[in-house]
């Protein structure tokens, strides 16, 4: 099962400032040490800190995190030659092939990531009821700050409890 969260990315100056808080749902690899491992993804894409513009990040996030077919077929590819077991090698290349060729395969990519098309702090409860997790990004001193929260909607009613807050690095040691 897939573990959702939601991505919000915080002006420098608090939510009120231009351009708001930015929300970017991501349909997997939400837990803990996922999210710290999307965040670090999207540096190199993104301004250089201590630069950072909410919006241009979450942007940057999508750009390091949105697999194409080919990004697929090549991570099958990679663990095609790592592994060892010739069952193995052979199910990984079969299923890179697939996402290269076969037109079910190829239909799968492009949904699990996507900006929320909801302005303000409760964007992700109009979009995503399905959340695990709730991340706040920001910047703070130069520096990339983690604020983390579980998630979990019941009938309209939303429980969110802080479990968090540090450096990436920091939650990348967090287990789910």
């Amino acid at each position: 099962m897939s573990t959702r969260a939601c991505y919000r990315f915080f002006p420098l100056n608090g939510p009120n400032d231009w351009p708001g808080v930015v929300t970017v749902y991501k349909h997997m690899d939400g837990y803990p040490s996922g999210a710290a491992k999307a965040i670090e993804a999207a540096l190199p894409y993104a301004w250089p800190l201590p630069r950072f513009e909410p919006d241009e990040f979450a942007a940057a996030f999508v750009r390091a995190n949105k697999k194409s077919t080919e990004d697929w077929a090549r991570e099958y590819e990679q663990q095609a030659e790592n592994t060892t077991d010739p069952e193995q090698k052979a199910a990984c290349l079969s299923v890179a092939q697939r996402y290269r060729t076969d037109p079910v395969y190829r239909d799968c990519c492009g949904g699990h990531l996507r900006l929320v098309p909801y302005e303000g702090l409760d964007a992700y409860q109009r979009f995503a009821g399905d959340i695990a997790y709730l991340y706040d990004i920001r910047c703070i001193a130069g520096r990339i700050q983690v604020t983390a929260y579980s998630t979990r909607e019941d009938e309209g009613e939303w429980a969110v409890e802080k479990f968090f807050e540090g450096s990436v690095k920091q939650l990348k040691r967090r287990k789910p």
